[in-house]
Protein backbone atom coordinates (compact mmCIF):
# COMPACT_ATOMS: atom_id res chain seq x y z
CA UNK A 1 0.00 0.00 0.00
CA UNK A 2 1.51 3.31 -0.57
CA UNK A 3 -0.54 6.62 0.33
CA UNK A 4 1.18 10.43 0.51
CA UNK A 5 0.59 12.28 3.68
CA UNK A 6 2.47 10.09 5.93
CA UNK A 7 3.93 12.36 8.38
CA UNK A 8 0.88 14.89 8.63
CA UNK A 9 -0.96 13.53 12.53
CA UNK A 10 -4.44 12.23 11.22
CA UNK A 11 -6.08 14.54 13.53
CA UNK A 12 -5.45 17.00 11.01
CA UNK A 13 -5.93 15.50 7.73
CA UNK A 14 -9.52 14.81 9.41
CA UNK A 15 -10.16 18.23 10.54
CA UNK A 16 -9.23 19.07 6.74
CA UNK A 17 -11.67 17.08 5.60
CA UNK A 18 -14.27 17.78 7.71
CA UNK A 19 -13.90 21.70 7.01
CA UNK A 20 -14.68 20.81 3.34
CA UNK A 21 -17.59 18.45 3.34
CA UNK A 22 -19.64 20.83 6.04
CA UNK A 23 -19.12 23.69 3.99
CA UNK A 24 -20.25 21.41 1.27
CA UNK A 25 -23.80 21.12 2.01
CA UNK A 26 -24.46 25.05 1.88
CA UNK A 27 -22.13 25.52 -1.39
CA UNK A 28 -24.17 22.37 -3.05
CA UNK A 29 -27.56 24.42 -2.12
CA UNK A 30 -25.86 26.81 -4.32
CA UNK A 31 -25.51 25.16 -6.77
CA UNK A 32 -28.78 23.67 -6.80
CA UNK A 33 -30.24 27.32 -7.49
CA UNK A 34 -28.72 26.62 -11.10
CA UNK A 35 -28.83 23.24 -12.01
CA UNK A 36 -30.29 19.98 -11.17
CA UNK A 37 -28.86 17.46 -8.03
CA UNK A 38 -27.65 15.41 -10.99
CA UNK A 39 -25.53 17.21 -12.17
CA UNK A 40 -23.87 18.50 -9.15
CA UNK A 41 -23.19 14.94 -7.66
CA UNK A 42 -22.09 13.29 -11.07
CA UNK A 43 -19.60 16.48 -11.48
CA UNK A 44 -17.92 15.45 -8.11
CA UNK A 45 -17.23 12.17 -9.48
CA UNK A 46 -16.22 12.39 -13.18
CA UNK A 47 -14.50 15.71 -13.31
CA UNK A 48 -12.70 14.00 -9.43
CA UNK A 49 -11.65 11.67 -11.54
CA UNK A 50 -10.64 14.45 -14.20
CA UNK A 51 -8.85 17.12 -12.01
CA UNK A 52 -6.89 14.26 -9.70
CA UNK A 53 -5.77 11.97 -12.35
CA UNK A 54 -3.43 14.55 -13.88
CA UNK A 55 -1.76 14.75 -10.12
CA UNK A 56 -1.12 10.35 -9.98
CA UNK A 57 2.53 11.50 -11.37
CA UNK A 58 3.42 13.80 -8.53
CA UNK A 59 2.05 11.60 -5.87
CA UNK A 60 3.98 8.87 -7.55
CA UNK A 61 0.94 6.94 -7.73
CA UNK A 62 -1.37 5.06 -10.53
CA UNK A 63 -4.41 3.39 -11.07
CA UNK A 64 -5.36 0.02 -10.43
CA UNK A 65 -3.51 -2.78 -12.22
CA UNK A 66 -5.38 -5.43 -11.66
CA UNK A 67 -9.27 -6.06 -12.55
CA UNK A 68 -9.87 -7.43 -8.30
CA UNK A 69 -8.37 -3.98 -7.33
CA UNK A 70 -10.89 -2.17 -10.40
CA UNK A 71 -13.76 -4.31 -8.64
CA UNK A 72 -12.90 -2.54 -5.33
CA UNK A 73 -12.74 0.53 -7.17
CA UNK A 74 -16.29 0.16 -8.04
CA UNK A 75 -17.53 -0.77 -5.23
CA UNK A 76 -16.27 1.82 -2.92
CA UNK A 77 -17.55 4.19 -6.33
CA UNK A 78 -21.23 2.59 -5.82
CA UNK A 79 -20.97 3.55 -2.19
CA UNK A 80 -19.02 6.11 -1.63
CA UNK A 81 -19.33 8.12 -4.71
CA UNK A 82 -23.28 7.37 -6.41
CA UNK A 83 -25.17 6.21 -3.28
CA UNK A 84 -23.96 9.04 -1.23
CA UNK A 85 -23.23 11.88 -3.80
CA UNK A 86 -27.04 10.78 -5.02
CA UNK A 87 -28.13 11.54 -1.32
CA UNK A 88 -26.45 14.40 -0.50
CA UNK A 89 -27.69 16.26 -3.65
CA UNK A 90 -30.77 14.80 -3.28
CA UNK A 91 -30.73 15.11 0.51
CA UNK A 92 -29.74 18.73 0.23
CA UNK A 93 -32.09 19.96 -1.99
CA UNK A 94 -35.23 18.42 -0.38
CA UNK A 95 -34.39 18.15 3.05
CA UNK A 96 -32.28 21.15 3.85
CA UNK A 97 -28.64 21.35 4.33
CA UNK A 98 -28.48 21.23 8.17
CA UNK A 99 -30.55 18.36 7.78
CA UNK A 100 -29.11 16.40 5.26
CA UNK A 101 -25.62 16.62 7.06
CA UNK A 102 -27.39 15.25 10.14
CA UNK A 103 -27.99 12.38 8.19
CA UNK A 104 -25.41 11.52 5.79
CA UNK A 105 -22.87 11.59 8.43
CA UNK A 106 -24.33 8.31 10.36
CA UNK A 107 -21.84 6.37 8.98
CA UNK A 108 -20.58 6.15 12.09
CA UNK A 109 -23.00 3.60 13.13
CA UNK A 110 -23.26 2.19 9.86
CA UNK A 111 -19.65 1.48 10.05
CA UNK A 112 -19.73 0.50 13.78
CA UNK A 113 -22.42 -2.59 13.07
CA UNK A 114 -21.03 -3.77 9.47
CA UNK A 115 -17.61 -3.79 10.98
CA UNK A 116 -18.38 -5.85 13.99
CA UNK A 117 -20.25 -8.30 11.20
CA UNK A 118 -17.96 -7.95 8.46
CA UNK A 119 -14.23 -7.25 10.14
CA UNK A 120 -15.15 -8.90 13.43
CA UNK A 121 -14.58 -5.36 15.55
CA UNK A 122 -15.85 -5.91 18.55
CA UNK A 123 -18.86 -3.25 20.28
CA UNK A 124 -18.86 -2.51 24.03
CA UNK A 125 -22.51 -2.30 25.73
CA UNK A 126 -21.58 1.52 26.33
CA UNK A 127 -20.57 2.03 22.53
CA UNK A 128 -24.08 0.44 21.35
CA UNK A 129 -26.08 2.35 24.04
CA UNK A 130 -24.19 5.76 22.17
CA UNK A 131 -25.20 4.12 18.63
CA UNK A 132 -28.95 3.77 20.41
CA UNK A 133 -28.93 7.48 21.17
CA UNK A 134 -27.57 8.47 18.05
CA UNK A 135 -30.13 6.71 15.61
CA UNK A 136 -32.94 8.24 18.75
CA UNK A 137 -31.67 11.56 17.59
CA UNK A 138 -31.86 10.73 13.52
CA UNK A 139 -35.88 9.41 13.84
CA UNK A 140 -36.29 12.84 15.76
CA UNK A 141 -34.93 14.73 13.41
CA UNK A 142 -36.81 12.51 10.54
CA UNK A 143 -40.21 12.84 12.18
CA UNK A 144 -39.51 16.55 12.89
CA UNK A 145 -38.68 17.30 9.24
CA UNK A 146 -41.73 19.53 9.20
CA UNK A 147 -39.49 22.24 10.10
CA UNK A 148 -36.62 21.62 7.66
CA UNK A 149 -35.87 24.28 5.07
CA UNK A 150 -36.82 21.52 2.20
CA UNK A 151 -39.61 20.74 0.51
CA UNK A 152 -39.52 16.91 0.50
CA UNK A 153 -37.98 16.09 4.40
CA UNK A 154 -38.77 12.47 4.49
CA UNK A 155 -38.00 11.13 0.89
CA UNK A 156 -34.75 13.46 1.31
CA UNK A 157 -33.89 11.61 4.54
CA UNK A 158 -34.43 8.53 3.43
CA UNK A 159 -31.71 9.37 0.69
CA UNK A 160 -29.53 10.77 3.25
CA UNK A 161 -29.43 7.98 5.12
CA UNK A 162 -28.91 5.73 1.74
CA UNK A 163 -25.95 7.80 1.00
CA UNK A 164 -24.65 7.45 4.86
CA UNK A 165 -24.80 3.67 4.38
CA UNK A 166 -22.78 3.46 0.89
CA UNK A 167 -20.48 6.21 2.19
CA UNK A 168 -19.76 4.26 5.41
CA UNK A 169 -19.17 0.67 3.24
CA UNK A 170 -16.64 2.64 0.87
CA UNK A 171 -14.46 3.39 3.98
CA UNK A 172 -14.74 -0.52 5.03
CA UNK A 173 -13.94 -1.85 1.89
CA UNK A 174 -10.31 1.08 2.54
CA UNK A 175 -10.41 -1.01 5.72
CA UNK A 176 -10.39 -4.46 4.01
CA UNK A 177 -7.67 -3.64 1.85
CA UNK A 178 -5.52 -1.84 4.36
CA UNK A 179 -6.13 -5.73 6.86
CA UNK A 180 -5.73 -8.33 4.21
CA UNK A 181 -2.50 -6.68 3.38
CA UNK A 182 -3.64 -6.16 -0.19
CA UNK A 183 -1.20 -4.43 -2.52
CA UNK A 184 -2.74 -1.13 -3.52
CA UNK A 185 -2.36 2.84 -3.89
CA UNK A 186 -4.77 5.18 -2.22
CA UNK A 187 -4.78 8.14 -4.61
CA UNK A 188 -5.09 5.70 -7.52
CA UNK A 189 -7.95 4.05 -6.30
CA UNK A 190 -9.76 7.14 -4.84
CA UNK A 191 -8.85 8.53 -8.85
CA UNK A 192 -10.72 5.03 -9.81
CA UNK A 193 -13.17 5.48 -7.68
CA UNK A 194 -14.25 8.46 -8.27
CA UNK A 195 -14.73 7.21 -11.98
CA UNK A 196 -16.36 4.47 -11.54
CA UNK A 197 -18.87 6.04 -9.07
CA UNK A 198 -19.16 8.72 -11.59
CA UNK A 199 -20.12 6.90 -14.07
CA UNK A 200 -22.89 4.85 -12.05
CA UNK A 201 -24.24 8.40 -12.18
CA UNK A 202 -25.12 8.42 -15.73
CA UNK A 203 -28.48 7.47 -15.82
CA UNK A 204 -29.14 9.44 -12.65
CA UNK A 205 -28.09 12.04 -14.74
CA UNK A 206 -30.27 11.32 -17.58
CA UNK A 207 -33.42 10.43 -15.86
CA UNK A 208 -33.27 13.49 -13.12
CA UNK A 209 -34.64 16.03 -15.58
CA UNK A 210 -33.72 18.34 -18.56
CA UNK A 211 -30.13 19.90 -17.83
CA UNK A 212 -31.07 22.56 -20.68
CA UNK A 213 -32.82 24.36 -18.18
CA UNK A 214 -29.15 25.06 -15.50
CA UNK A 215 -28.00 28.33 -16.25
CA UNK A 216 -24.63 27.34 -17.42
CA UNK A 217 -23.84 31.15 -17.71
CA UNK A 218 -23.80 31.87 -14.36
CA UNK A 219 -20.40 32.38 -12.29
CA UNK A 220 -22.19 31.41 -8.83
CA UNK A 221 -22.94 28.08 -10.60
CA UNK A 222 -19.29 26.95 -11.74
CA UNK A 223 -17.71 28.70 -8.70
CA UNK A 224 -20.06 26.72 -6.66
CA UNK A 225 -18.76 23.60 -8.30
CA UNK A 226 -15.45 23.98 -8.46
CA UNK A 227 -15.52 24.19 -4.48
CA UNK A 228 -17.84 21.26 -4.44
CA UNK A 229 -15.11 18.78 -7.27
CA UNK A 230 -11.89 20.24 -5.68
CA UNK A 231 -12.44 20.81 -2.16
CA UNK A 232 -15.27 18.82 -1.08
CA UNK A 233 -14.48 15.85 -3.06
CA UNK A 234 -10.67 15.26 -4.35
CA UNK A 235 -8.84 16.83 -1.23
CA UNK A 236 -11.42 16.21 1.36
CA UNK A 237 -11.87 12.24 -0.08
CA UNK A 238 -7.85 12.02 -0.26
CA UNK A 239 -7.29 13.33 3.40
CA UNK A 240 -10.27 10.69 4.86
CA UNK A 241 -8.91 7.68 2.79
CA UNK A 242 -5.10 8.28 3.61
CA UNK A 243 -6.35 8.28 7.31
CA UNK A 244 -8.44 5.22 6.77
CA UNK A 245 -5.42 3.65 6.23
CA UNK A 246 -3.61 4.61 9.55
CA UNK A 247 -6.31 4.62 11.89
CA UNK A 248 -9.68 1.73 11.93
CA UNK A 249 -13.08 2.72 10.42
CA UNK A 250 -14.22 2.81 14.18
CA UNK A 251 -11.60 5.98 15.01
CA UNK A 252 -12.26 7.63 11.98
CA UNK A 253 -15.68 7.72 11.10
CA UNK A 254 -17.08 9.64 14.67
CA UNK A 255 -15.05 12.68 12.87
CA UNK A 256 -17.36 12.87 10.11
CA UNK A 257 -19.99 14.86 13.11
CA UNK A 258 -17.66 17.95 12.93
CA UNK A 259 -19.17 18.28 9.09
CA UNK A 260 -22.92 18.78 10.16
CA UNK A 261 -21.42 21.54 12.88
CA UNK A 262 -19.82 23.34 9.94
CA UNK A 263 -23.04 22.92 8.04
CA UNK A 264 -25.27 24.25 10.64
CA UNK A 265 -23.32 27.51 11.50
CA UNK A 266 -23.10 28.26 7.95
CA UNK A 267 -27.14 28.32 7.58
CA UNK A 268 -27.37 30.07 10.96
CA UNK A 269 -24.92 33.16 9.55
CA UNK A 270 -27.53 32.55 6.17
CA UNK A 271 -30.71 33.07 8.58
CA UNK A 272 -31.95 29.41 8.42
CA UNK A 273 -32.26 28.75 12.13
CA UNK A 274 -32.96 25.04 12.65
CA UNK A 275 -36.82 24.85 14.29
CA UNK A 276 -36.95 23.34 18.17
CA UNK A 277 -36.98 19.72 17.52
CA UNK A 278 -34.74 19.23 14.84
CA UNK A 279 -31.98 21.19 17.45
CA UNK A 280 -33.10 18.50 19.58
CA UNK A 281 -32.67 15.68 17.76
CA UNK A 282 -29.08 17.11 16.64
CA UNK A 283 -28.37 17.10 19.96
CA UNK A 284 -29.11 14.00 21.02
CA UNK A 285 -26.92 12.62 17.66
CA UNK A 286 -23.94 14.88 19.33
CA UNK A 287 -24.64 12.96 22.93
CA UNK A 288 -24.56 9.50 21.12
CA UNK A 289 -21.34 10.10 19.17
CA UNK A 290 -19.82 11.31 22.29
CA UNK A 291 -20.62 8.36 24.22
CA UNK A 292 -19.77 6.13 21.22
CA UNK A 293 -16.02 7.80 21.31
CA UNK A 294 -15.86 7.58 25.20
CA UNK A 295 -12.60 5.81 26.51
CA UNK A 296 -14.44 3.66 28.36
CA UNK A 297 -16.46 2.81 25.36
CA UNK A 298 -13.50 0.63 23.90
CA UNK A 299 -13.83 -2.70 23.69
CA UNK A 300 -11.59 -5.02 25.61
CA UNK A 301 -8.67 -5.90 23.72
CA UNK A 302 -8.69 -9.54 22.49
CA UNK A 303 -6.26 -11.33 20.58
CA UNK A 304 -6.17 -9.96 17.52
CA UNK A 305 -7.62 -11.93 14.51
CA UNK A 306 -7.00 -10.93 10.75
CA UNK A 307 -9.25 -10.79 8.31
CA UNK A 308 -9.51 -14.02 6.08
CA UNK A 309 -7.61 -13.44 2.91
CA UNK A 310 -9.34 -14.65 -0.55
CA UNK A 311 -8.68 -17.53 -1.86
CA UNK A 312 -6.48 -17.64 -4.62
CA UNK A 313 -7.73 -17.77 -8.26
Amino acid sequence: MTAPGARIPVPLLLLFTMVFWGAAFSVTEVALRHTTPAFTAISRGLLGFVVLVPFLRLFGSRLPRTARLWGFAAAMGLGGTTLSLAGLAEGTNRAGPAIAAVLLNTAPFWVALIGRLALGERVSALRALGLAVGFAGVLTIILAGGSASGEDVVIGAALSLVGALGYGCAGLLVRYLVLTGETFDVVGITAAQFLCGGVLLIPYLLLSGDLGASDWGSPELWWSIAFIVVGAQVLAYLTFNIALTRWPGSRVYPWTFLAPVVAIVIEAFRGHLPGAWPTFGMAVVVAGVVIVNLPSAEAPAVAERPVAEPAAG
